[in-house]
């Protein structure tokens, strides 16, 4: 049976109901404010003046992290209840919160335009490193870490909730696995749905969103500089969808089964191999990485990328990265 330390009967339901939930306050403010003081540096962005802000949304390259249950105690807490308990949390891949930013900055088009989510593009589940299957646990939750205030109309993450039906149905049709890109279909239905949420946060927030949540980038009509970073919660084991006891499904589980209106699904068998690749925007975030060093202060920079060989090897393999990505990771720094 899944024991409840953290997260109160409110928050559960809220979770099995829309998808999502939010930890508030849970990031202590001096990690904020420790890899926040030199965000603009590394953008290379004057923070005064948005004509210098070249792009609306930037992937962010990681250059210091802390074991989440570290890092963010009270979010790790809730995350460990959601898919189950601690011992279904797989201790090495995505156990670690660093500073890969994800940095909306808007446009100036945005700030007197609307924008109808149901048409937005690039609505997506996570997980551009693996096949996707009903009941894949590598990406079990999608985490929003907060590091600065979100306002309404402010840039934060869209959510479709009435959509985690559709995704699941059609992962649970497709038992030989899906990509997880708008070509495949699989967010076709989102132009039908009705239940739509753009989040809104204060810095310190976490946000624990299920797998099968699909989700956008929401526009930043007041270009106010808007900061998150989006790990996840990787399992053992994939989800089980036919426990022996119905106490044992974690609440990961249960909104599976409850968007397909089931109690159990002992049919489901992934008829095709569980393939794993590198992450598909690990090649976008690197090349970003020579640039910021050099704009970071020599004296105060701590990044993994001048620590050696083998820092960088421990920092490859908790991210999905082989041996042979090292060869490509050497940076210059005068």
């Amino acid at each position: 049976m899944v024991e409840y330390k953290f997260l109160t009967p409110e928050q559960r339901q809220h979770f099995l109901e829309h998808g999502w939930l939010l930890v508030p306050g849970s990031i202590p403010k001096e990690h904020v404010d420790r890899w926040m003081k030199d965000v603009w540096t590394r953008l290379g962005y004057a923070p005064d003046d948005p004509s210098t802000w070249e792009e609306e949304t930037i992937w962010m390259p990681r250059h210091r992290d802390m074991l989440t249950k570290e890092f963010s105690p009270a979010a790790y807490a809730a995350m460990c209840e959601l898919v189950g308990g601690e011992e279904r949390v797989e201790p090495l891949r995505n156990a670690y919160s660093g500073d890969q930013f994800i940095v909306n900055l808007g446009t100036e088009y945005w700030k007197d335009h609307d924008a109808d989510p149901r048409t937005m593009p690039a609505w997506h589940i996570d997980g551009d490193w693996y096949q996707h299957f009903l009941d894949s646990g590598e990406g079990a939750l999608v985490v929003i870490q907060v590091y600065t205030d979100i306002l309404p109309r402010g840039g934060g993450t869209y959510v479709c909730e009435d959509g985690i039906a559709g995704i699941c149905k059609f992962l649970y049709d497709r038992p030989e696995g899906s990509g997880n890109k708008p070509e495949t279909g699989m967010y076709d239905h989102i132009k039908e749905c009705k239940v739509f949420k753009q989040f809104t946060a204060k810095a310190g927030d976490t946000i624990l969103m299920h797998a099968h949540l699909p989700h956008c980038v929401g526009k930043n009509h007041l270009r106010r500089l808007r900061v998150i970073a989006n790990p996840h919660v990787t399992l053992k084991e994939p989800f089980n969808l036919n426990r022996a006891n119905p106490e044992d499904y974690s609440l990961c589980e249960q909104v599976i089964l409850r968007a397909l209106d089931r109690s159990s699904i002992p049919e489901y068998r992934p008829t095709a191999p569980r393939a794993h690749w590198y992450p598909r925007n690990y090649v976008a975030k690197f090349s970003r990485v020579q640039g910021e060093l050099e704009r970071m202060s020599r004296d105060e920079v701590d990044s993994v990328y001048l620590k050696g060989d083998e820092e960088i090897s421990v920092h490859n393999l908790r991210n999905g990265l082989g041996e042979e990505v090292l060869r490509s990771q050497r940076v210059v720094v005068a």
